[in-house]
C-alpha cells in the first residue's frame, strides 16, 4: 500500500542461479546475484570490479553452502539455500525411515532426491539444526526451496506424480494434511530462527488462507517462479496481482522470478512487477542482471506512485508515478491502443502519445528530458603582437573526449568454489555456449533436458492430432534446473495422440535452441 513506501519506487531482482533486486529508498535499483547449486564446475573467481558491482547493486543473493561461507564479503545479503523436504543420498542412507512412500510402499522422490516426511518430528529437528548451523556461518537468512502447498512426490525418475501415504494415518495423505504438516513445520523453522530473514519458494495459485496463509506468514519473503509469465492466463493475471498486493499489505515481500534475455518478455515482466510493487518487493532475472549483461531499464527511477494500478480497458492495466507511466496488456488478450499525455518517451527514447500493446506486452514511459541549451559561443580575445607576428588566441580549448566506460565481465559462481565467465563485450569473455533440447510428455506431465544449460526456461507446446491436422491444446513453460532437466505438471489430457515440442529461450551463458516434436499418447 502507498503508506508502506519508503521513497522512490524502483526496480529490483532475485533468481536461480540467482539474481535479485528490489526497490529501495535511495531511488536506485538494488540487485542481487546468486549462484548455481553445489557441484557446478567453474574456473574463475569474480574480479575486484565485479565484486564491487555486486556490493553496490544487488539487494539479496541466493547462495549455497559451503562454497560461500568464506566469500560473504562480496555476496551481499546472502541467503543460504535448503530444500524443504529433499534428502541427499548420504542423508537418506543415514535415515531411510524418513523417506515418504506411496500406498504400495514404493519410495517417492522430489526431482532426483528422496522426498522426506516433513511431518516427522525427528526429521524436523534434524532439518532445523542443519539450517541453524548454515545461517550461523554469517548468512543474512535462509531460502527454502519448493515450499509447495500441494502434494509433490514422484516415483523414481521423476516422471510419474504419485500421492504419498500418510505415515500418521497409514492411508493416502490428503492435501489438507499435507498443508497442515508443512505449515506446522514452517512455523517451527520461523521460531527456531527468529532473527534470520526467511524466503519461501511458493505456489501462489494455492491462495492465502488457512494453513497456506500460516506458511506464508512464517516467511519474510516469498518467491514466485515464472513471475507474471509462466501459466498466467487472462483469468489469473489480476488474481496474481491481487495475491501479491495482499501479501505486501501483510508486511511480506514478493519476488517475481523469471529469467529472460528477450527484450519484450523482460520489459513486460518489469512493467507487470512495477504495477504491484509497494517498494519492498523484487523482480528476478538472472539473464539480464549480471555485471556485464545488466539491462539499463532496471535503472529507471519512476519516482513515487500517484495511484495504485487501475484498469483502462478490458485486460489493460496502468499505474502513474511522479516520473513515469506503466501500462500492461494481460497475456492472451487482443491488441489494445492506449493514449498517453504528451511529453513522454519509452525506454528506447522514442516519444509516445499512444502505445499499442499485444497480449502479454507492457511498456514503461518516462518524461522526455528537457533539451540542454546550447551555450552561446564566446568570441576569442585576440592580442596584437607588436613585433608583427601572428596574433595569439586566448579562447578556451575544447575539453577532451571522455573515454568509453569500462565493461565488466559477468561471472557465475559455482557451488564447488569457482566461477564461469559470461559474455559481456569485454575482451576475453566467453560467448554463450550451444544447447540442445529433448522433451517427452504424458497425460499429466511434460519433462526433458537442455544440454549446455543450468538455468532458464523452456517454452513447451502440446498439440493434439485431430484428423490429419495437429492442433495446439496447451502452452506452458518449464524451469531448467542446475542439472539441465526441467518438468511441468499439466492438467490431465483426455485420451488421444499428442506431440510436444520445446524451445529453450537461452540465458546469458547458453544459446537458445529448439527440440523436435516428440509424439506421445494420453
Amino acid at each position: 500500500m502507498l503508506s508502506m513506501l519508503r521513497g522512490p519506487l524502483t526496480a529490483g531482482l532475485i533468481a536461480i542461479f540467482m539474481l535479485s533486486c528490489t526497490a529501495g529508498a535511495s531511488g536506485a535499483a538494488k540487485i542481487v546475484r546468486g549462484t548455481a547449486a553445489t557441484g557446478e564446475v567453474a574456473t574463475v573467481a569474480p574480479s575486484i570490479g565485479e565484486q564491487a558491482f555486486m556490493r553496490s547493486r544487488y539487494w539479496r543473493m541466493r547462495t549455497f553452502a559451503p562454497y560461500f561461507n568464506a566469500r560473504l564479503s562480496w555476496a551481499p545479503g546472502a541467503w543460504v539455500t535448503q530444500h524443504a523436504y529433499a534428502l541427499e543420498p548420504a542423508e537418506l542412507a543415514a535415515h531411510p525411515e524418513w523417506q515418504l512412500t506411496d500406498p504400495s510402499n514404493g519410495p517417492l522422490y522430489i526431482g532426483s532426491r528422496a522426498a522426506a516426511d516433513f511431518g516427522n518430528p525427528a526429521f524436523r529437528a534434524w532439518w532445523i539444526a542443519k539450517a541453524q548451523a548454515a545461517v550461523a556461518a554469517g548468512y543474512r537468512g535462509l531460502f527454502i526451496d519448493d515450499v509447495f502447498m500441494e502434494r509433490r512426490t514422484y516415483l523414481s525418475g521423476g516422471s510419474t506424480l504419485r500421492t504419498p501415504k500418510d505415515p500418521r494415518t497409514g492411508t493416502t495423505m490428503t492435501e489438507a494434511n499435507w498443508q497442515k504438516y508443512l505449515a506446522d513445520f514452517l512455523v517451527e523453522v520461523r521460531a527456531a530462527l527468529p532473527t534470520a530473514e526467511i524466503a519461501h519458494d511458493v505456489l501462489w495459485q494455492k491462495g492465502d488462507s488457512g494453513d497456506v496463509l500460516r506458511g506464508l506468514q512464517a516467511a519474510n519473503v516469498v518467491s514466485v517462479d515464472g513471475g507474471f509469465t509462466t501459466n498466467v492466463v487472462t483469468s489469473s493475471f489480476a488474481t496474481l496481482a491481487s495475491w501479491a498486493e495482499r501479501e505486501q499489505a501483510r508486511g511480506g515481500r514478493v519476488v517475481f522470478d523469471y529469467p529472460t534475455a528477450s527484450a519484450p518478455a523482460r520489459l513486460y515482466n518489469f512493467a507487470a512487477f512495477t504495477l504491484v510493487d509497494n517498494g519492498a518487493s523484487a523482480l528476478a532475472n538472472d539473464a539480464s542482471t549480471a555485471p556485464g549483461a545488466f539491462w539499463s531499464g532496471y535503472d529507471v527511477d519512476l519516482g513515487s506512485p500517484n495511484t495504485m494500478r487501475y484498469q483502462v480497458s478490458t485486460g489493460v492495466w496502468r499505474r502513474d508515478f511522479t516520473r513515469g507511466i506503466v501500462i500492461v496488456n494481460e497475456p492472451y488478450r487482443s491488441s489494445r491502443t492506449v493514449s498517453v499525455p504528451g511529453g513522454y518517451q519509452d525506454l528506447d527514447g522514442v516519444a509516445r502519445t499512444s502505445v499499442t500493446l499485444a497480449g502479454g506486452q507492457g511498456t514503461v514511459l518516462v518524461p522526455i528530458p528537457a533539451p540542454v541549451p546550447t551555450p552561446t559561443p564566446v568570441p576569442p580575445v585576440v592580442t596584437p603582437d607588436p613585433a608583427g607576428v601572428a596574433p595569439v588566441s586566448t579562447s578556451t580549448p575544447a575539453p577532451p573526449t571522455p573515454a568509453p566506460p569500462t565493461k565488466i565481465t559477468t561471472v557465475t559462481t559455482g557451488g564447488n568454489g569457482a566461477a564461469k565467465a559470461r559474455a559481456s563485450g569485454t575482451a576475453g569473455a566467453a560467448d554463450p555456449g550451444g544447447t540442445s533440447v529433448s522433451v517427452q510428455g504424458s497425460s499429466r506431465r511434460l519433462s526433458g533436458r537442455v544440454r549446455g544449460a543450468v538455468a532458464g526456461y523452456v517454452r513447451l507446446t502440446v498439440e493434439r492430432k485431430r484428423g490429419s491436422k495437429w492442433v495446439v491444446v496447451l502452452r506452458t513453460k518449464g524451469s531448467v534446473k542446475k542439472s539441465g532437466s526441467f518438468s511441468r505438471d499439466i492438467p490431465r489430457l483426455s485420451r488421444g495422440n499428442y506431440r510436444v515440442s520445446g524451445y529453450f529461450e537461452g540465458t546469458g551463458t547458453s544459446k537458445p535452441s529448439r527440440s523436435s516434436a516428440k509424439p506421445f499418447r494420453a
